[in-house]
């Protein structure tokens, strides 16, 4: 999906979006891109190559301890067959027996010796291997010469026998020292075997630990890397539903695929306020619409005035004097400043509107508000009271946004007592440093199952042709932007009162300057 700066909206290629909007999307795109695709091949990648070296350094570890127990096997077996080559030297010597298999296992020990020579003289016994195939050398060469030496060994016992007292001394010598080697041997080969499986297990379990301490550091970057913004993106679904479009700037000095859905976001959000511009156009003329007979009757009254007065005027313009001329001219003057009066509060009305805030005296809203349906009143037999405390705090707000929100909380109060009854307007400061403004009707009420919906787009309970839906939609957007809120509370048949606050403006200067800027801004832009 390619992504650009600048939101394209559709039907609305021609206006360019605010600066904010237009600032928000380049510094979006000029972060370096380092993406969670990225990150997690690298995490995958640098995993699987510590994988691959834990096994090599396991295959090498198991490899020396194989090589180990090959070692102990052939030390066992050697030990094994000198001390099968003792027993049998005992044989002969003292039963003249088994000196052929005497010699055959020490010529078997020699021959393992001689072919593990290498590592043995390689080993921390290698000292003691090497006197072991000295006394295996020795020994066997006893064990061959033994008859020629006992023919050369005098007699030494007073009953005619021979013995090789020297040699057979020589050969036990030998024997003994093959035994003895040989068994050190085998248990120093048996404690290095051990030795060596407690280093492979601890090397093993240290990697292990390794990778998991990766593992979770992985875990760990990644869920920051997905919850951290799905936490963001949920507070600014949160921020868009209060009806705050203002748009999404980076949190992270890298771009990643949230940061793509961010400029997916501020695109929706730049076509999302053009959509509340025309929501609040339609709202304007459906409200219009609405006051059509009462504006053409407040328009017509001056000027048939103005007609009356003037043909007087001009009928006894010569026998008059100076000074009923005079009256007859200021008469004429009030109703020219009357019909324009009226025609000038409908253009301010319906003129796009820069959002500029400013100290606002709520009763001058409220008042002006019911002079544009005072007709209406009339027409329906409604009576209208106002009871605005002289001392009640200003509000910060833009005058003729707060006027459309009272006239169309006004009209629906009138249109929902078509038998006539009294509208009551209330004023009063509120908790937080708001100010309160209820708007009560007597009239038919809502039905308790329809007021959670009575703030949607287009959802109305009038009949085809006399509603839009839009008036209290719109005033709740209106209201977001001012900081304020809306409520309302009805019982059918009793009648309906909507409740507004807004941040009076001592308290409220503060909290709205940036919003008012910002607004500014966008409608300035747009």
């Amino acid at each position: 999906m390619e992504l650009t700066s600048e939101p394209n909206l559709p039907g609305h290629s021609d206006e360019p979006p605010p600066p904010e909007m237009r600032e928000a999307q380049a510094t979006l795109l000029g972060r370096p891109r380092i993406s969670i695709r990225l990150r997690m091949v690298l995490s995958l990648t640098i995993s699987f190559f510590l994988c691959v070296i834990l096994a090599a350094v396991t295959f090498q570890i198991l490899h020396r301890v194989r090589f180990r127990v090959d070692n102990l096997k052939a030390v066992e077996t050697l030990a094994f067959h000198v001390q099968q080559a003792r027993r049998f030297e005992k044989d002969f010597l003292l039963y003249g027996t088994n000196l052929e298999a005497a010699k055959e296992n020490a010529q078997e020990a020699l021959a393992i010796y001689r072919r593990e020579t290498e590592w043995l003289q390689k080993g921390a016994m290698k000292e003691q291997a090497a006197k072991l195939g000295e006394h295996l050398e020795a020994y066997i060469s006893l064990l061959g010469g033994w008859k020629e030496q006992i023919a050369k060994a005098p007699a030494r016992n007073g009953h005619g026998e021979t013995y090789g007292w020297e040699a057979e001394a020589s050969l036990r010598m030998h024997g003994a020292e093959i035994s003895d080697l040989s068994e050190k041997l085998v248990v120093f080969e048996n404690v290095s075997l051990d030795e060596m499986i407690r280093r492979s297990a601890a090397i093993t379990l240290g990697m292990l630990l390794m990778l998991l301490v990766l593992f979770l550091a992985v875990a760990f970057l990644l869920d920051r890397a997905m919850m951290n913004p799905i936490r963001r993106f949920e507070a600014y679904n949160r921020r868009i539903a209060q009806g705050d479009f203002s748009p999404i700037k980076p949190a992270r000095w890298y771009r990643d695929e949230f940061s793509d859905l961010a400029l997916a976001v501020n695109q929706m959000l730049a076509a999302l306020k053009v959509h509340q511009e025309r929501c609040v156009k339609a709202g304007k003329l459906a409200v219009i619409g609405t006051l059509t007979s009462g504006i053409a009757h407040e328009i017509n009254n001056p000027l048939n005035n103005i007609s009356m007065t003037t043909e007087a005027l001009m009928e006894g313009f010569k026998t008059l004097g100076d000074e009923q001329k005079w009256r007859y001219l200021q008469d004429i003057y009030f109703e020219t400043e009357r019909a324009a009066e009226t025609v000038k509060s409908l253009l301010d009305f319906t003129r796009k509107e820069r959002l500029e805030m400013s100290p606002l005296a709520l009763g001058e809203v409220i008042q002006q508000t019911a002079r544009l349906v005072q007709n209406e009143m009339a027409i329906s037999n409604v009576s209208f009271e106002a009871r605005v405390p002289d001392d009640l705090p200003p509000v910060l707000g833009a005058f003729n946004q707060l006027r459309q929100v009272f006239l169309n909380l006004f009209l629906n109060a009138i249109q929902a007592m078509p038998n006539g009854g009294r509208l009551l307007v209330t004023a009063l400061c509120g908790e937080g440093g708001k100010v309160c403004v209820e708007v009560r009707d007597e009239g038919v009420g809502i039905p308790e199952e329809l007021l959670p919906h009575v703030f949607d787009p287009f959802f109305t309970t009038k009949e085809p042709g006399k509603g839009t839906g839009l008036g209290l939609s719109v005033s709740v957007s209106i209201l977001k932007k001012h900081g304020g809120d809306i409520r309302v509370e009805s019982e059918p048949g009793k009648g309906t009162t909507f409740c507004v606050c807004l941040p009076a403006a001592s308290g409220g200067a503060a909290k709205l300057s940036g919003r008012q800027d910002e607004q500014e801004k966008r409608d300035g832009a747009g």
